[in-house]
């Protein structure tokens, strides 16, 4: 699968409605709706056997606006495969193509977070190994 961030997850580009991600991957595992910090509902599809999740924003008329990406998925971003990096060798990559560090945060439960927020990436690493990738469009 590629990811491209700020544009797409695979065939899909963010701003594509349910009715696109849905002939695409079919329908979800589970639907659930989250409450964001302004009391907005975003709608969120689940594909655990597919190992992603996407994100529907009722700002942006609930089109596609978020990936998250697990591990199983061959996830390629900039023609690499993202999910063999390492923590540095993310952070050196990503230099690589211009972007850089904009917070890191170490979870009481072991996960680690490492963003780029002029990509709107989050990559999530467990006991030094990348677990999932987060990425979205500004909305």
């Amino acid at each position: 699968m590629i990811a491209v961030p700020l544009k797409s997850f695979g065939p899909i580009d963010f701003g594509s409605g349910s009715d696109v991600c849905r002939l695409v991957f079919g329908e979800p595992d589970e639907k659930e709706e989250m409450e964001g910090v302004d009391g907005s509902v975003s709608q969120v599809w689940h594909y655990w056997e597919k190992g992603f999740s996407l994100f529907f924003d009722p700002a942006n008329d609930f089109n596609f606006v978020c990936a998250e990406v697990d591990n199983s998925v061959q996830l390629l971003m900039f023609d690499t495969p993202i999910f063999e990096l390492s923590e540095q060798q993310l952070i050196q990559f990503m230099k690589s193509k211009g972007f850089n560090v904009t917070d890191t945060e170490q979870h009481e439960w072991g996960e680690r977070r490492v963003s780029f927020d002029d990509i709107f990436a989050d990559f999530y690493f467990e006991h030094g190994k990348m677990m999932s990738v987060n990425y979205s469009i500004e909305h």
